[in-house]
């Protein structure tokens, strides 16, 4: 198992462990986001608020991941979590305050957020 997949199950156990004893309005894909933010802030992370278009971004690529559940994430936004000596990283989608519907994201498809960020284009390849 990768690191960036086990540092998910990690989050995920810790995060959605605490859910199960949280109040029955609670979605199972949802949790307090406290729970995943401490673990990140307990590993010397980093929790990135994304803005619209690397939400919007992101949901599709959550849609097309065969790892995530079928249908569009839960939330309003996304979150970045990076940890020191990681590339990759984990995006929780985010409803009120709630973490919801984790996807790890490989270094790859951090690079692209960061580039969702900046507007930047890039046309590598000669075209059609």
């Amino acid at each position: 198992m990768s690191n960036g997949k086990r540092l998910a199950l990690v989050v995920g156990l810790v995060a959605f462990s605490r859910a199960a004893l949280a109040a029955d309005d609670v979605h199972p894909m949802c949790v307090d986001v406290s729970a995943p933010k401490a673990v990140v802030a307990a590993r010397h992370g980093s929790w990135t608020v994304l803005n619209d278009a690397q939400w919007e971004f992101l949901r599709g690529i959550y849609v097309m991941n065969p790892e995530t559940p079928p249908g569009l994430p839960y939330g309003d936004h996304a979150v970045l979590a990076r940890f020191d000596g990681n590339p990759g990283g984990i995006v929780f989608f985010i409803d009120d305050n709630k973490a919801c519907t984790p996807m790890v994201a490989p270094a790859e498809l951090v690079s692209v957020i960061d580039e969702v960020a900046t507007r930047a284009v890039k046309h590598d390849g000669a075209g059609l």
